[in-house]
Parts: C-alpha cells; structure tokens; sequence
C-alpha cells in the first residue's frame, strides 16, 4: 500500500538536515552503506527528502502496467543511491523509461490525476493500520514491525514466529 510519511514536504523537497536534527544525515548514510553493501544496495549521499506523492502515483501507473517492482526498484536506486529527486516529474520519466515504461503515457496519465485516489485512499489505509514508519511489516496475529530495525533484530522476531 501506498504511504506518505512526510506529506509536508513540500514539492520541491527539503533538506533531510531540516526534518531530522537529531541526527548526523552523514553517520546514517554510512551505517545505511554498511548495512546495505552485503546485499548489493549502494546508498549514495542522500541530503534532501523528496516529496514522494508523484512518485507513488507513478508506481501505481506501474502497476496497472505490470511493472511496479521494476519501477520500485529503479525509484528505490534513483534516490537512495544517487539522491535525485523523485518529486521531480523528468526524474520519474527516467525511471519509468529504465523500468520499461512509457515515459509519455505514464507523465499523462498523472496529470489527469488518474491515480491520486489510489495513493490517498492507501495512504488513508496506512495510516489507520498505524503505519508511521516504513518499512512496515504485518505479520498475521504480531505487531506491526516499522522502521529500519536491525536485521539481527528482525531475524529474532521471525525466529520466534517460528517457534511458536
């Protein structure tokens, strides 16, 4: 389901530096970097937070398409490893060509707003499941697990599903 988690943020974005002063933006890239190599995920510098609205309709056009988990995957690497803006509309036309989308029927159909009431009507949903973090995590009779926890600790909570 679609979530906005800042939908604050204004359409040209901000810096994270603004929205998270509690934290050093430059530590938790590394400790993303690490966490991520062993998997393949690269996590370029990551300064500004996108507005994500266009880029969730986008990913709902790709679904209709048969496409979402390429184009997830490719939204996924155009921000988080190199940090373009994924507000931005010819950002998310590369994406969808990259993805095998086309870029025109995909940028038309999100100014007719074709899948606004998808994204909000998600968002409502998650929103009323609690979800205040992503990633979030149901798992059927558990606790919603959010947020980027450790994988040491989410393999502790799979194993005890396991055992029970």
């Amino acid at each position: 389901m679609p979530q906005e988690i800042h939908p604050e943020t204004p359409p040209e974005g901000r810096p994270l530096s603004d929205l998270f002063t509690y934290f050093d933006i430059q530590q938790l890239t590394s400790e993303c970097r690490r966490r991520g190599e062993p998997y393949g995920l690269h996590f370029g510098d990551i300064v500004n937070l996108s507005n994500t609205r266009l880029s969730l309709e986008a990913a709902e056009f790709a679904r209709s398409q048969g496409r979402y988990h390429e184009f997830h995957h490719k939204v996924f690497e155009a921000y988080y490893s190199h940090g373009r803006d994924i507000g931005d509309m010819e950002v998310l036309r590369d994406v969808a060509q990259d993805a095998g989308l086309d870029p025109d029927a995909m940028e038309a159909a999100l100014k007719e707003g074709s899948y606004r009431k998808a994204v909000s009507m998600g968002c409502l949903e998650a929103r009323d499941s609690g979800v205040t973090a992503i990633p979030a995590f149901f798992i059927e009779d558990m606790p919603m697990i959010t947020g980027a926890i450790p994988e040491d600790r989410f393999r502790e909570i799979l194993d005890s599903l396991v055992e029970e």
